[in-house]
């Protein structure tokens, strides 16, 4: 992941640079200057964070990089939070405002909310944009009302880009998961944004959650065993383990769930090495004792993401897609489990 931090030179710059490497397992950042900003080619970032104090300058650079990348999450630091200015960043289409006050953690949890394709605003943010967000009354639709633009002019293909992009995928990863070019999914985001009557990446997402064609192909990817680790990232924890420390063993309590980022992990009663893109430790989750089944030993140093297990329950009552994903997990590891030859 590539982080592209805009902010004057100096200590802030560099403190906040530190904060952001931590956002994801691998997260590269980069620093430029307001008026030094310049992408080339092959180094499009997945997140731009902006020091929006000089409020010009910052609109500036949000303008220069979604000429390029249309889709892009942008989020800003502000010292002072002003309805007119948190009004005027949300209108450029910035996904996320953090006050220079809060905590890292507060900084690094919206961001992983803005790359996830929702908007993100703290509490005193929300209540000075509250009016500006929300429709006149005469104007709202009902919660069962059709989405604003004409979803149905939508194609086949366009419909499974805005699956993806609602799930926070970058162009990337929808562009290797549909065996396109990224440039043809640029092209396929104009045509949605333009058919939805949206101006951004969240606005698609946010139509995207209440078309029910988005929602099937966003439960058929789901059954066929895919899944955002976008969508995950504001709910797990990035951690390391080093070759040869268990991950955890057999009969411990369950208390937490593990995605494979890097590394390898071998499952010792079973005898399976698993790597990355795998989920470890869901059955315990929902065992009646809650207890492991086996025990999870790192055979290289490994790189995880973790989300505690009051999370990731909470994460599949309210989430179709990732419970979806998860019963089809667990099925086919108790089906396999069933078939391999027991002693």
């Amino acid at each position: 992941m590539l982080v592209l931090f805009v902010a004057p030179t100096g200590l802030f710059r560099d403190g906040v640079a530190r904060i952001l490497a931590d956002l994801a397992t691998r997260a590269e950042v980069r620093c430029a200057d307001h008026a030094a900003i310049a992408l080339e080619r092959g180094s499009i970032p997945d997140l731009l964070v902006l020091d929006g104090d000089n409020v010009r300058e910052a609109l500036k650079a949000v303008n220069v990089v979604r000429r390029i990348q249309p889709g892009l999450p942008v989020a800003v630091l502000l010292t002072a939070i002003d309805p007119r200015t948190v009004d005027g960043f949300l209108a450029a289409g910035v996904c996320g405002c953090v006050g220079k006050a809060e905590s890292a953690d507060v900084l690094l949890n919206t961001l992983r909310q803005v790359l996830a394709g929702r908007t993100n605003l703290p509490p005193a943010l929300r209540a000075f944009t509250m009016n500006a967000v929300s429709p006149p009354a005469e104007t709202r639709r009902l919660p069962n009302a059709t989405p604003p633009g004409n979803p149905g002019a939508l194609t086949k293909r366009q419909v499974e880009v805005l699956a993806l992009a609602a799930r926070g995928e970058s162009n990337k990863l929808i562009a290797r998961r549909l065996n396109i070019t990224e440039g043809t999914v640029k092209v396929h985001l104009h045509t949605i944004y333009k058919a939805l009557k949206v101006s951004s990446r969240s606005q698609a997402s946010m139509t995207a959650a209440r078309l029910q064609e988005v929602s099937d192909v966003q439960i058929h990817q789901a059954l066929e065993g895919q899944l955002s680790v976008q969508r995950l990232l504001a709910h797990m924890t990035p951690i390391r383990f080093k070759a040869g420390e268990p991950l955890f063993h057999k009969n411990a309590s369950s208390d937490a769930l593990y995605y494979v980022v890097r590394g390898t992990v071998r499952l010792q009663e079973i005898g399976i090495e698993v790597g990355p893109g795998t989920m470890l430790g869901e059955i315990g989750l929902f065992s009646p004792d809650h207890r492991r089944t086996c025990t999870a030993l790192c055979q290289s140093d490994c790189e995880l993401l973790s989300a505690s297990a009051a999370d990731a329950i909470r994460l599949y009552y309210q989430d179709p897609e990732f419970a979806t994903y998860l019963i089809h997990l667990i099925t086919r590891r108790l089906r396999a489990d069933n078939l391999r030859p027991k002693d």
